[in-house]
């Protein structure tokens, strides 16, 4: 009897241990759910590591032009490529330099260049190149072993880009993201002084630069529903005024608040290059919170569309004239939908991702000069 009253006892004790820690997860994910969504897939899904890199590279960036789109895949071993692709095209291309991972794509606004940001296999320092795209001639802007994401060519020579800055001997040894700007053979200048946990999804328009961030110098959460945790409505898209003929931004002073809030909790911004657009991903608390849907509108928080996720994830947008496009992951393909705003269609593309089907993707070979600015004293 004794045995039975211990067993029970004991069997209470491991179900009470887990809904802590289950408890404790799912609070900890409150504000960043797209990462929990990949972690929790990642354990439903046993030991599929490609499965999980797939879901992974949907946050490395995605960019369209008026004539192609481009944005990172998985390949075999532990790097990344970058998927290169005409609209009206069926073989795509691929960026693969051998021992390096590749992230973050974006076309220039005229649609000429190609930036990325690269790392060696095994390596330290992180590049930031900017590429022709007729020829495929490329130069390295910047070097240096902090994180960098989310780069931007605004034009004029201009490229901005988020980067940590970590204090050397910093006890509390936190990420601190701000955002940089930086020139062909000069030195980057800091734009902003957040120390952000996260800034990412940079893009300028209408005189502002639009982003995605947290940390203690911004303000997340709106409405709530009363003694509900969950059903706060959330935003993590900010917008500063931003002059780029004199690269200067008005981040004024105190916490910063989103741009805009609207149900449920909003990410990953995308503004036009003329400020009237916007694209995000939003979760909608009736809908769950791990599945984010595609939203557009316009900066004011007013959503004239959208689409619902059916496969698996989706990743930023991307816009191009009067056309927004983004990429959807499914278990075997990717599907790029591209929505024509003006006349109101939609078309869509899909791209198989399994590695026989990557083999077949022409190689873009990349000529690359140098040196290039090295990180010091930021």
């Amino acid at each position: 009897m004794k045995l039975l009253k211990y067993a029970a006892l004991s069997i209470v004790i491991v179900i009470g241990a887990l809904v802590v820690v289950v408890g404790g997860w799912f609070y900890s994910c409150q504000g960043r759910m797209r990462d929990c969504y990949a972690s929790y897939r990642s354990f439903t899904r046993g030991a599929d590591t490609m499965s999980q890199r797939r879901l992974n590279s949907m946050h490395g960036g995605f960019t369209a032009s008026a004539s192609s789109v481009a944005f990172p895949i998985p390949l075999a071993g532990n790097g990344d490529g970058i998927l290169v692709m005409d609209h009206d095209k069926d073989r795509p291309k691929l960026i693969s330099t051998a021992g390096y991972t590749h992230w973050s794509p974006r076309f220039s606004p005229d649609g000429e260049r190609l930036i990325f940001f690269r790392m060696a296999a095994g390596g330290r320092e992180r590049e930031l190149l900017s590429c022709e795209v007729s020829m495929w001639r490329c130069a390295i802007l910047f070097r240096a072993p902090d994180a960098m994401m989310s780069a931007v060519d605004i034009g004029n020579g201009v490229v901005l880009f988020s980067m940590n800055t970590r204090r050397t001997n910093d006890p509390e040894d936190r990420r601190r993201f701000d955002v940089f700007a930086i020139r062909k053979g000069r030195d980057p200048v800091r734009l902003t002084n957040y120390e952000a946990y996260e800034l990412h999804s940079l893009s300028v328009g209408g005189g502002k630069l639009v982003f995605g961030a947290a940390g203690r110098n911004f303000s997340t959460t709106g409405a709530c529903q009363p003694d509900n945790h969950r059903d706060c409505d959330k935003s993590e898209i900010f917008a500063l005024d931003f002059d780029p003929s004199m690269l200067a931004v008005n981040d004024g002073a105190g916490p910063l608040k989103p741009l805009f809030s609207v149900t449920g909790s909003s990410v990953n911004p995308i503004a036009s290059s003329d400020g009237r657009r916007i694209a995000f991903l939003n979760t909608n608390r009736a809908g769950g919170t791990w599945r984010y849907n595609f939203a557009f509108g316009d900066l004011d928080g007013h959503v004239d569309g959208g689409l619902p996720v059916r496969g698996i994830y989706f990743s930023p947008g991307a816009f191009a004239g009067d056309e927004l496009f983004v990429n959807e992951l499914f278990e075997d393909r990717y599907r790029i939908y591209r929505l024509d705003l003006k006349l109101k269609r939609v078309g869509q593309l899909e791209i198989k991702h399994s590695p026989e089907e990557i083999a077949t993707f022409e190689p873009i070979t990349l000529s690359i000069e140098g040196p290039s600015t090295r990180a010091a004293g930021l």
